[in-house]
Formats: structure tokens, sequence, C-alpha cells
């Protein structure tokens, strides 16, 4: 459906009312319930769901995928681990670039919408199932408040509800069962999210089609260990009966084996007799090797690497740790720039276009911010620096690097604790020139160790600022060739440990050295 037949549906509306939905149309869609296709799954199994999704039938393949995150505890925990962080990430509809006061104004009323949106949060939540199977819908039911059209509720479709066009794979589509070619989607009542973790159709771009051999494997390793503990956690009973025993008595001791095998005692005639027999011991190790050597794929798959979610004690190293870390802030980092694509497409665009405020060429986008927590010390010391070699650091530069905002309008400003009054100041500075004058006076009475001894600090600054100079003036060379602040911040950190200061150290050790002796020699005057 297109915009102007969306305005067509829409007038004559009320306030406070709400749309349809188009599922609501196809009330087979809340008939058809979910499949299990991974009890008894085997190769031939898999093989079967995944053929069918690439010839355009997704149902069996989306609910093998829902088993898998279901009944996988693992592969629930680490997914639940990429889903979730993205709900710690603070968003911002930003204006385009050299934005109007209009355009500010709008960006600004717009995060405001989209903030007070009812499930929004859960909504995003259901937009990344599209990391394991490719795509997610998410049904949106407008309605309107306070003279604005809005999502009044979200409500997430499974992913077999839908199907892909017959001749374009791309193309998603409502299943509804009476068409082979499916019923294309209402323009703007849908977020159609897609998440490519690999190239291909949709149906083929999901993780769990991944994710679905290490499953399987898994789950056939816990079968077979499953079944080695019902050979060997048992002893196994044996019945023993004498020739002359009939048919009947014959049953009755086997009853009896089977009673004790459940309830621990049973009845068996006198005749019989049943033998205890404990088996040789097995080895349960390789049923867990298998276990863990999935479960570590899977980790790899979801999440990029394993020291995040798993430490074995061996390789696991803080070093290490922090390398898989960065690699998951990554993976952050992509899915929030693929759903703030979507999100902008497809509810911010909608809502501009609504309510009358949609400029095509101007047009607000939403952002995530991905940025990781900053050194704040070294920033500040890098800062400082480059202040005072002539460098100009931009106010709207600092605020993105530190996170610290930029104060609006009528915001009260923090100042420093200490500040000093024009007067103060002015008094100070007679008071200090009165003291100053006093000193300048010449003394007779000093003597020409007095005098060398105030005359070291001045000679001993003019030799420090030499050392200081020969030691940063190839420093100060690069800085000035920097090309951004980030140059600087980057280049101060990789020459900081390798300063020669040795020029700086002997000469301080030589000033305490003379200054001592000389105190010490006329300590006695």
């Amino acid at each position: 459906m297109d915009i102007k037949n969306l305005f067509k549906r829409l007038v004559g509306r009320g306030e406070d009312t709400a749309e349809p939905v188009q599922s609501g149309d196809y009330p087979m869609l809340y008939l058809d319930h979910q499949g299990h296709p991974s009890t008894g799954l085997d190769v031939q199994k898999v093989y079967l769901c995944l053929k069918a999704a690439e010839d355009g039938d997704l149902v069996l393949q989306s609910d093998l995928f829902t088993d898998m995150e279901e009944r996988d505890g693992h592969l629930f925990a680490e997914l639940s681990k990429r889903k979730r962080a993205l709900l710690t990430l603070p968003f911002a509809v930003k204006p385009p670039k050299d934005a109007t006061e209009a355009e500010i104004t709008l960006a600004a009323e717009a995060e405001g919408w989209i903030r007070n949106l009812p499930g929004f949060s859960e909504m995003l939540i259901d937009m990344l199932d599209a990391i394991g199977h490719g795509f997610a819908c998410v049904e949106i039911e407008w309605g309107q408040r306070g003279g604005l059209w809005m999502p009044v509720a979200f409500h997430k479709r499974p992913a077999r509800a839908f199907t892909v066009a017959m001749y374009n794979h791309d193309d998603i589509r409502l299943n509804t069962g009476t068409n082979a070619d499916g019923e294309p989607l209402w323009e703007t009542g849908w977020i159609v999210h897609r998440h490519r973790a690999k190239s291909g159709p949709v149906a083929q771009s999901g993780l769990f089609r991944v994710l679905v051999w290490s499953y399987l494997f898994k789950n056939l390793s816990a079968r077979d260990w499953a079944q080695f503990l019902n050979l060997y956690g048992l002893p196994f009973r044996i019945g023993k009966y004498d020739s002359s025993m009939d048919e009947k008595a014959r049953s009755r001791l086997l009853q009896g084996i089977r009673m004790m095998a459940r309830n621990g005692g049973g009845i068996i005639p006198k005749e019989a007799e049943i033998e205890l027999k404990v088996p040789a011991p097995g080895q349960s190790a390789p049923f867990f090797a298998m276990v863990d050597w999935c479960e570590k794929v899977q980790s790899k798959a979801i999440l990029g690497g394993t020291l995040t979610s798993q430490a074995d004690g061996k390789t696991s190293t803080h070093a290490l740790g922090n390398v898989h870390n960065e690699v998951r802030h990554d993976l952050l980092a992509g899915d929030a720039r693929m759903v703030a694509e979507t999100l902008t497409a497809q509810l911010l665009r909608p809502l501009l276009v609504l309510n009358g405020r949609y400029d095509a060429a101007r047009m607000p986008r939403l952002e995530f911010d991905t940025r990781e927590p900053v050194d704040l010390e070294m920033l500040m010391k890098v800062v400082s620096w480059a202040q005072a070699i002539g460098m100009g650091i931009g106010q709207q530069w600092f605020s993105e690097r530190s996170g610290i905002p930029v104060p609006g309008e009528g915001q009260v400003v923090l100042k420093p604790l200490s500040v000093r009054s024009p007067a103060g100041e002015a008094t100070l500075s007679a008071a200090m020139q009165l003291r100053l004058a006093a000193l300048s006076v010449p003394q007779a009475s000093a003597d020409a160790v007095q005098q060398q001894l105030d005359a070291a600090p001045l000679a001993l600054a003019a030799q420090a600022n030499q050392a200081a100079e020969a030691m940063l003036r190839p420093l100060l060379e690069k800085i000035r060739a920097a090309s951004s602040p980030d140059a600087v911040y980057a280049l101060l950190a990789e020459a900081y440990p390798d300063l020669q200061d040795t020029s700086l150290q002997e000469l301080v050790g030589q000033a305490v050295f003379v200054a001592d002796v000389m105190g010490q020699s006329h300590a006695g005057d």
C-alpha cells in the first residue's frame, strides 16, 4: 500500500482511534501453529528444511530455527547477550548537515516522539531476531494521539508467517495461504529488518544457517550420551530360571526384572534367580568434548570469540579477553548501524510523512552512540599540550570525544570553586608590588656565597629550558605537521615512553647536590 492509499485509509478517523493491521485480514495466520522439526533431527531432515527455504518455502526452516533457540540453552544465552547489548546504547535523532534552527527543532521533536512510543525497547529485541533468521517483521498499529499519527503498538509476527516472491527471493511477503506468491506488505505498516550475517537471498542470510550444524552435532552427541548412561549407568539385571519352569513362571520372572528397574524391587518365583552384573567402565569424555566443541563454535559465530563467555583456565588471559571483547564491540556497532538504518527508513520516515513534516532532501536520521569510553585524564593532557603549542581545539570535537554534552540554552554551567574577584586581584597585586620592591633593595651584607645561591635558580632555569627545548624539539615538529587533534593524540601516546629526559635528570641532580653542599658548608654562619 503506497502513501496515497494510506492517506485515503486514514481520512475520517477520529481522535484516539487505532487503524486495523494487515494481518488482521487473514485469521488463518493465527490458527496455523508452529511445528517442531527438531524432533528426531538428523542430517537428512536439516537438508530438507534448508532446501525448502532456498526454494521459497520458509516455514520448515523458520520452525527449525525457533526450536534451536528454545531448546539450546547455550545458543539462547549467547544470542541474548548480543541482542540485549543494543539496549545499553543511547540513541538520538540527528538533524541533517548544516541544519537550520527549524531542522534542529524537528529532529528533537521526532526524538521525543520515538522515546515515548510504547514497547519501543521490546520492539528492538524483536527486530534483532533477524540476526538468526535473516529477517524480522514487526507490524505497526497506527493510531491518532493528540492530533498526531503515532504507533500505538508493535506486533512481532513469526518468520513462518512470511514467504518470498516467486521470481524475487529477496521480496518478503505475507504468507496468506491463498496466493503462492504471497501478499505484498503494506507500506508504513511494517518494520522489516534484514540482518545479513552472510551474503545471499534473505532465506540464506541468517546466522542460524551456520549454527544449525553445530546444533545438530551437539544434539546427536547428547542423545548418544543419554544412551551411554542407560547402558553403563545402571547394572545389568540377569534372570536365571530352571528348565522345568513353564512359560507363565518365566513371564513372572521377566516382570520382576522390569519392576526392579523401575521401583528397585519385585516378586519372582522361588525357583528363579536374579543376578546383578556391573558393566565394564566406559568413558563419557568424548561426548562432553563434542558438546564443548559445538558450544565454542556457537560462541565464535555469535559473539566473535569464546573468552567473553567461557574460561577454561588454560588459554584464558586478560589480554586475549580484551581482544575478544573488542571484537564483540565491533559486532555491537555493526548491529546498531543496521538497526538505525531500518528505523530511519521504516519508522522515522513514516512518522514524518503521516504528520506532514517530511522533506526527502533534508530528512533527519536516527543513530546509536557506539563510542567506547575514553580515558578523560589522557584526553585532557592531550588537549592541554595541543593548546600549549597553539593548536585550536573545537568545542564540538571535544564534546564528542569526551562525552560531555555542550550546555544548552538556559542550562546552569559549572564553574571552578575558587574564582578570584577583580578587587581581590588588585589588592594582591598591590601587596606583591610592595614586597617585591622591598626585596629588590640591595643588601650590603650579602656575601659572595649567598649571591651565588641567589643566582643559582635563574641559571638552573636557563639550563633547564635549553635541555627541555632539545628534548621536545623533534616532537613539536611532528605535532605541528599533524593533520588533526586525533593525530596529535596518537602521536603523543606513541612518543611519550621514548622521550629522552636524561639531561634534565642530571641537571636536577647536580642542582640539588650543589645546594646541599653550600647549605652544609655555611650552616654555622
